[in-house]
């Protein structure tokens, strides 16, 4: 038997677990951001009543392209400052800083220089100038404070909530103002990069700025881009991961129904970006400063882990449940075909749920690889599944790829957080199995009481994909 473990020890894990209370913490997370999340519907909802889906179409293609850019450059800046023992050292951020400035500067002459080429591959003549138009975008996210990272590594995370609000009410009114008076593609083109703007400015005001500096050493620019290294392979990935659909759909959808996916995902994916806030501002940066410690605290976070998936699984299935008669109500006929592709998303989305909380758990514990092959396998379903799908002019099919690919990319993560201690395959074919069995039930009794579509009036709703 090995030595016991000295009680003064225990005594500091479960200080450092408990030095900032828990529930708050979470609640600092959740409900700033479930705000955010009702804004960003309602204004989808307005913006939808002043554009038609092609316009969203298009859009989906330029975020797509946009996130693109910025994650295959993704070097792990800010995660470096969130795990290394330098993080609040005055040099190490202003080297942080500069490597940012960097690569937003180089992301900027990129896209000008291959804005004619997309533009060409996709035979979308009005992508040209929208590329023009954002490419400084790249640059100015670039000047971001370096602020921001600590607030992260220190869970600031009332601060961080505060500046998030901010920003996304700029982005919202202003959006909303240019489609009133434009009522074209361009109040969404215009409405990004003035936001961008706004909360780059703001990042200053919040943080203070001292660390914006720019400055060079060696050896804290090596430990970033050392760590980088695999945030680049698990970036890159994750991309192809996540935005293949966005793009391969606008190249072999029409832009409309293009548009109305584009719509879905966005309703959909709300619970998967709350997950990955969850993961980045409380899940990983705990993780990381239990350092040696985490192997006597995993049978805790496993509990505690699976506790809180728990609350997640029944607000899963009850978004599936509801999703349908939600799009019905609240956007006009051009993008009730959304109501048929929302509820199977969800379902895709809580396997994601399920991987971003894995992934954090294991970023912390310095194991970013586990991350890029999970994406890498995902891409893999996606790539050969996707066009064999939609070769039979299957939307359902292609659906149930999405589903597929992020079951495979749980399946991935899984075991290697099973190899930590943080989690087991039992506890989440037990919550899908949850998942599945409140939507259903859900479903049955709310559509036998007429407040929504019934099973069998959802699934009759299919035919909408076919306008």
């Amino acid at each position: 038997m090995g030595s016991p473990v000295p009680r003064a020890h225990i005594a500091q894990l479960v200080s450092s677990l408990r030095s900032r209370p828990i529930a708050g913490q979470v609640g600092w997370v959740i409900v700033p951001f479930g705000l955010q999340q009702i804004i960003r519907l309602a204004t989808q909802i307005v913006l939808a009543r002043l554009l038609a889906p092609e316009m969203f179409g298009l859009m989906l293609l330029v975020n797509a392209l946009r996130t693109g850019v910025e994650l295959l450059s993704d070097i792990g800046i800010g995660q470096s400052v969130v795990r290394s023992p330098n993080g609040d050292a005055r040099d190490f951020l202003r080297v942080a800083w500069t490597l940012q400035v960097l690569r937003g500067a180089l992301l900027s002459i990129t896209v000008f220089a291959l804005a004619w080429p997309i533009a060409s591959l996709y035979d979308q003549p009005d992508l040209l100038p929208i590329l023009f138009v954002i490419s400084p975008i790249f640059l100015i996210s670039g000047l971001l404070s370096p602020s921001l990272f600590t607030m992260q590594r220190h869970l600031m995370l009332k601060r961080r909530a505060a500046y998030d609000f901010a920003s996304l009410i700029f982005q919202c009114v202003c959006t909303i103002a240019l489609a009133a008076v434009m009522q074209s593609v361009w109040a969404l083109v215009w409405g990004l990069l003035l936001s961008t703007i706004f909360t780059t400015v703001l990042s200053y005001a919040f943080g203070g700025g001292k660390y914006s500096r720019l400055a060079w050493s060696r050896q804290h620019a090596t430990e970033i881009l050392h760590f980088g290294k695999w945030i680049f392979l698990s970036t890159a990935i994750y991309y192809a991961a996540t935005s293949f659909d966005r793009m391969y759909f606008v190249g072999v959808l029409s832009l409309a129904l293009a548009g109305v996916f584009g719509v879905a995902r966005t309703f959909s994916d709300m619970l998967g970006a709350l997950a990955q806030r969850a993961g980045s501002y409380l899940v990983f940066p705990k993780i990381a400063a239990l350092r040696e410690r985490r192997s006597q605290a995993a049978p805790r976070l496993r509990i505690a882990r699976r506790n809180t998936l728990a609350l997640v699984a029944v607000v899963t299935g009850i978004g599936m449940a509801v999703s349908d008669e939600f799009i019905f109500i609240a956007y006009d006929a051009r993008y009730h075909a959304a109501a048929f592709i929302i509820p199977v998303l969800l379902f895709g989305v809580w396997f994601s749920i399920l991987s971003s909380f894995a992934d954090a758990m294991l970023m912390g514990c310095g194991r970013p690889a586990p991350g890029a092959w999970s994406n890498g396998a995902k891409f893999a379903v996606m790539l050969v599944g996707l066009p064999f799908a939609l070769a039979s002019g299957s939307m359902v099919e292609a659906l149930a790829v999405l589903v597929l690919a992020e079951a495979v990319r749980w399946l991935v993560l899984t075991w290697s957080s099973h190899d930590e201690g943080f989690a087991r395959l039992s506890d989440d074919i037990y919550l899908t199995v949850g998942v599945l069995a409140v939507a259903i039930i859900a479903k049955l009794l709310l559509g036998s009481a007429g407040v929504v579509p019934t099973p069998a009036e959802w699934w009759h709703s299919r035919s909408l994909l076919h306008g």
